[in-house]
């Protein structure tokens, strides 16, 4: 357009993209000849092109999930840190360590303990081999003294004796085996022991429970560990990063999940594609606002916590697309010069977006149509002109041939921007 904001049309509003294609710049290459009366212009063809609705989002940089790290347990020194903000880690790897003289002290006592607890099974199984012989041996001497009493070549007197050494025999045996079970319950407390002792001297080392990037550490040598207290490290699983952004409620309700975005962020060159993956589930009374999360593709170096802005895809449509200088504003209403047998005419159009230099056009004007590129007061209805094509070696002197000069086959189809 000449440079005027349309009248009746906000300055900000919605953003458009547009894909544009066949609106061709000519400019003059060549005069034909006895035409030195008309006045040669530069003309555009109109040409059918995409036109991509767009919603602008502006936001943060956030963790798609972060993981806060808590120590296992309480009250332990840190002694060392090895890992800081910003370094990816993988699952289970060490963050820090805290002091572990006391576990590793209680872990050398429980060896001792456990040391102990086999010597004193052995002993005890030895106690239960000697009973198990006495209580065979006495049962041996029982049965031949029982076969024997009816012969009359044993007293009562010996069978009984032989009879309580047996049941002596016998509640030694159970007695030495009670010991040996008791024994061997200690030895399985003590290992059940030990296994506490292990696993408090692996909590000593606080470890990463899932791959990520350290956003956060508060964790610092000497301090004393408490659940209570703010978390050691924070970490982005897997070190996804989205982009957060809270939208009016106009603009809530027409974004959808699946919907493309680019989203420019800084110290990233070009604009990081992404997909709208989430929104909140309903508006804030309060501010009439809702939530966005796009997620984003690439491995783009993203700071969370940084500010970015960009576009998300709404609806698509094809129109016909002008240069912006081919259309005139004044006193409200918007017109552009149509070429037409070297005839000039001024037509009355309405306008859409507008972006890059591009404007829709809703009517006024169809595909295929000579229009001056740069509309301005010294051309009248009926002016008679030379439109002339920027190509480098062709003298068209007919808009036939101007116009099968300047469309391609594939005119129509338009590219994105």
């Amino acid at each position: 357009m000449d440079g005027k904001a349309w009248p009746g049309r906000p300055v900000l509003w919605r953003n458009i993209s547009f894909a544009f294609a066949g609106c061709v710049g000519l400019t003059i290459s060549g005069m034909p000849a006895g035409a030195a009366d008309q006045m040669p212009v530069t003309v555009v063809v109109a040409r059918q092109g995409l036109v991509t609705e767009q919603i602008t989002v502006v936001g943060t940089l956030a963790a798609r999930e972060v993981i806060q790290v808590h120590p296992s347990i309480e009250g332990r020194e840190i002694t060392e840190i090895l890992i800081e903000v910003g370094e990816r880690v993988e699952a289970g790897e060490p963050l820090a360590l805290l002091d572990s003289k006391e576990t590793r002290l209680a872990l050398d006592k429980n060896t001792v303990s456990i040391q102990r607890a086999k010597v004193a099974i052995a002993a005890e199984r030895s106690k239960v081999d000697i009973a198990l012989v006495s209580e065979r041996e006495a049962l041996k001497r029982l049965e031949r003294s029982r076969s024997l009493r009816p012969k009359g070549a044993v007293s009562d007197q010996t069978l009984e004796e032989h009879q309580n050494a047996y049941d002596r025999a016998i509640a030694e045996l159970e007695l030495a085996r009670s010991s040996l079970a008791l024994a061997e319950a200690d030895e399985q407390l003590i290992a059940s022991e030990r296994r506490e002792i292990e696993l408090t001297l692996e909590r000593c080392t606080v470890r990463a429970p899932s791959a990520g990037i350290v956003l956060e550490r508060s964790a610092n040598v000497g301090a004393l560990t408490s659940s209570s207290a703010d978390p050691l490290f924070t970490i982005a699983r897997d070190g996804a990063i989205e982009f957060v952004a809270e939208v009016t409620d106009a603009s809530f309700v027409r974004l959808k999940e699946g919907m493309m975005a680019r989203i420019a962020v800084p110290g990233v060159e070009t604009p990081v594609a992404g997909t709208v993956r989430l929104s909140a589930a309903r508006l804030d009374p309060k501010t009439r606002s809702g939530s966005i999360r796009i997620e984003l593709d690439g491995d783009a170096p993203l700071i969370p916590g940084a500010y970015a802005r960009g576009e998300v895809d709404t609806a698509e449509r094809s129109n016909i697309l002008l240069p912006g200088t081919a259309v005139k504003s004044a006193e409200g209403v918007n017109s552009v010069y149509v070429v037409n047998n070297d005839l000039v005419s001024v037509r009355n159009v309405k306008v859409g977006a507008q972006r890059d230099n591009l404007v829709e056009i809703l009517e006024g004007v169809g595909d295929g149509e000579m229009v001056v590129l740069k509309a301005g007061g010294f051309l009248r209805d009926r002016d008679r002109v030379i439109p002339i094509p920027d190509l480098a070696s062709a003298e068209v002197t007919t808009q036939r041939e101007l116009s099968e000069a300047l469309l391609p086959a594939d005119a129509g189809e338009g590219f994105r921007r």
